[in-house]
């Protein structure tokens, strides 16, 4: 179906600028007047654009920013409009035609009468699904404008963090790469070309060209066997993580493990903590928000403690007992909940711990990727140092044989 570009004026006088389908431009411009706007300009978008913007978003290279869509809707509710003029605002200003076609079917979802926290269950299948339930929480506490806020602030902080770590691991990433192609390009085509020489030196060969020499021979002949086993290795060990026994005991020995320098223990309280202050702060009791701010976590055996925590509180124990006897959040969380429930902010509390857990897990991951880098380079450049002071000591041992 034929897409539009379409300039109008809105119900309210404004203009709103977006796109639309249409079997026809006559079937566009009825479209807009149903919908209460004055068309002022139409035209239909080349079909060339079209499907290369269908291309790339098969391809995942198109994705809707739903990070920038909460931020944005978060702003526009709390300045007091309603959802669905919130969402007609959104369509006009989006950044690309794809992002305004996902807005549009949302509007559209909202206007035939879906809560916002259903239309983004059914439409927005790159957020997480705890996103919806926390907007869901929203608008059962009338208060969708603050969570949504806060959700969205938390959701960029996240992705910041993500983005850091991906920075401070490119460097290693790519010396990996590299350190591979030079090891490649040693054991199929340098090593074979000095094999026959250094076997006519035979047992006056130094160690190291030995050793060198028996890699080489179990690269030839297994070479393609050991290809194939790590490929199936690696495809066996992604199914088995879909088995929740597995994914359960990987989770619970990454949570506070001294390697890891506590990293997923210390982000995901964090995560968990801010959740916590948005829902308490939008008016839900603790135990429904104790559900709603575990499900933000991707960490399956801390939901399970989690889901432990909120039946200890719905049995009448205290939050800061129910979290120590979890053994599952650092110490300090347990001691703001104390604090928080003897003065009556709680929800203030957790947002204070949740930004002193932030500011220690950017500082832990700075000296993870300190570490990486250096460490990463001494063990690429040892190993390729290795093989080459191998073949070098072969060569040497063959000139020497030969004076």
């Amino acid at each position: 179906m034929p897409r539009f570009t379409f300039e109008a004026i809105g119900p309210s006088g404004a203009v709103v600028r977006g796109t639309l389908e249409a079997s026809s431009s006559g079937a566009a411009v009825g479209q807009l007047v149903a919908e209460g706007q004055i068309p002022v300009s139409l035209r239909e978008t080349g079909k060339v654009a079209l499907e290369l913007e269908r291309i790339l978003s098969t391809l995942g290279l198109i994705t809707f920013d739903y990070r920038l869509f909460l931020q944005e809707m978060g702003v526009l509710l709390k300045a007091g409009m309603s959802v669905e003029r919130a969402l007609t605002a959104l369509e006009a200003i989006s950044p690309n035609r794809h992002h305004a076609a996902r807005v549009r079917q949302i509007l559209a979802k909202v206007r035939a009468g879906d809560a916002l926290s259903q239309a983004v269950a059914t439409l927005v299948g790159e957020a997480p699904a705890y996103i919806p339930r926390l907007i869901a929480a929203g608008e059962a506490s009338g208060h969708l404008a603050d969570i949504v806020t806060r959700l969205a602030t938390g959701l960029i902080r996240a992705k910041a963090l993500k983005d850091r770590v991906i920075s401070g691991l490119t460097y290693p990433a790519v010396l990996v790469v590299a350190t591979g192609v030079v090891l490649w390009v040693i054991f199929t085509s340098v090593l074979p070309r000095l094999t026959p020489m250094f076997s006519e030196a035979g047992a006056s060969l130094p160690a190291s060209t030995f050793a060198l020499l028996a890699l080489g021979q179990i690269f030839d002949r297994y070479g393609l066997a050991l290809l194939i086993l790590v490929i199936a290795g690696g495809i066996a060990f992604i199914l088995a993580l879909r088995t929740t026994a597995l994914r359960l005991s990987i989770d619970r020995f990454s949570w506070a493990n001294p390697i890891t320098l506590h990293l997923p223990q210390r982000y995901e309280a964090a995560r968990f903590c801010h959740n916590l202050e948005t829902l308490l702060g939008g008016g839900l009791s603790l135990e429904r928000a104790l559900v709603s701010a575990s499900e933000g976590s991707a960490n399956s055996w801390f939901r399970s403690r989690m889901n432990i925590v909120q039946s200890a509180v719905s049995e009448g124990k205290r939050l800061r007992t129910a979290f120590a006897e979890s053994q599952a959040l650092p110490a300090i969380v347990t001691e703001f909940a104390a604090v928080g429930e003897e003065t009556g902010h709680l929800g203030a509390m957790m947002g204070e711990v949740a930004v002193m857990l932030d500011h220690d897990v950017e500082t832990r991951l700075d000296r993870l990727t300190s570490l990486v880098v250096p460490l990463a380079t001494l063990l690429m450049g040892g190993l390729v140092a290795g093989i080459m002071a191998g073949v070098v000591s072969g060569i040497l041992a063959v000139n020497d044989l030969a004076r």
